[in-house]
């Protein structure tokens, strides 16, 4: 065989023998990344269990492990930053959870872009910046998160960082209503109380303030109270006003407090009691209230 020809044999050879050296190592190199990914996961999970055990300290090594097997991980940053935030199981630190919540936003974590929002509309760890709470809300909201979508509605309806547009609030409010979000529920519910970005209709206000009264919403159930009150878009119904106010005047709702006060000093829904009328009365002074002060003293 002729020199050029021995050369040229040998040329499939030796790209043979390193695409077998390169796939040991990718293979080698693959493993330790599963490895890698496998710990980092765990790390996320004994994490979550210990945060919703209260147990922020443990939870915080836990993510702390996480993220240095790991350094872009983004529900682990979104977990550091929570912690920072909130100042559980290390010092709070708007500043540093900003950073964490950042790097997870940028990574497009939804609850992350979500909190960066918050942060930015709040002012808390950055200057103040409706503009870019909007941008941040916004790309939240797009991936369906609905605390997102209720907040970027909240920000249309006051105009902040956005031009105000109660059509555009009525439809994020719409969106995360869907999702049986509380707040959106009544947001909605009184756009349409008003007439604000849809039409004006009381049979739909009552409707979703019914939705987010049965979540607990303490508004919403005061809303009710004075839907069943005044019949507005129902058939006028004292007790289901007394039952409406007197679950919001339970949390602490001065003027349900004092609308239950005054249904038992007329007798409406409920038997005439004046015991009953003072005593919810004086709750709602305590609470703040204005409406009664002078009566009582």
């Amino acid at each position: 065989m002729s020199e050029p020809e021995k050369q040229t044999a040998l040329v499939p050879v030796q790209p043979t023998a390193l695409t077998k050296a390169g796939v040991k190592s990718l293979v080698a190199r693959g493993r330790a990344d599963l490895r890698v990914k496998e710990e980092s996961e765990e790390c996320l999970k004994k994490g979550l269990d210990f945060y919703h055990k209260q147990r922020y300290e443990d939870a915080f090594v836990c993510f702390e492990r996480g993220i240095r097997l790991n350094p872009n991980h983004p529900e682990l940053q979104l977990m550091l930053g929570i912690l920072y935030h909130e100042g559980e199981g290390v010092p709070q630190d708007h500043a540093e959870s900003l950073v964490w919540f950042r790097r997870a936003a940028e990574q497009g974590d939804a609850g992350a872009q979500n909190n960066l929002g918050f942060a930015y509309h709040q002012g808390q760890g950055v200057s103040q910046d409706f503009n870019q709470a909007a941008v941040w809300f916004r790309k939240a909201a797009e991936q369906g998160l609905r605390d997102a979508q209720h907040c970027l509605g909240v920000i249309y309806a006051d105009g902040e960082g956005v031009q105000q547009d109660y059509e555009q609030a009525a439809m994020w409010y719409r969106k995360a209503a869907e999702q049986d979000h509380a707040e959106a529920q009544f947001s909605l519910g009184t756009s349409y109380y008003y007439g604000e970005g849809v039409p004006q209709d009381e049979l739909m206000a009552a409707y979703y303030w019914r939705k987010a009264a049965e979540q607990g919403h303490i508004e919403s159930q005061y809303s009710l109270g004075n839907v069943y009150l005044y019949g507005w878009g129902v058939q006028q119904d004292y007790e289901q006003a007394a039952i409406w106010y007197r679950k919001a005047a339970e949390q602490g709702q001065s003027l349900a407090q004092c609308e239950l006060g005054d249904l038992y000093s007329k007798g409406l829904g409920v038997p005439q009691d004046d015991e009953q009328s003072e005593f919810w009365h004086r709750k709602s002074v305590k609470q703040g209230s204005p409406m009664v002060e002078e009566a009582l003293y």
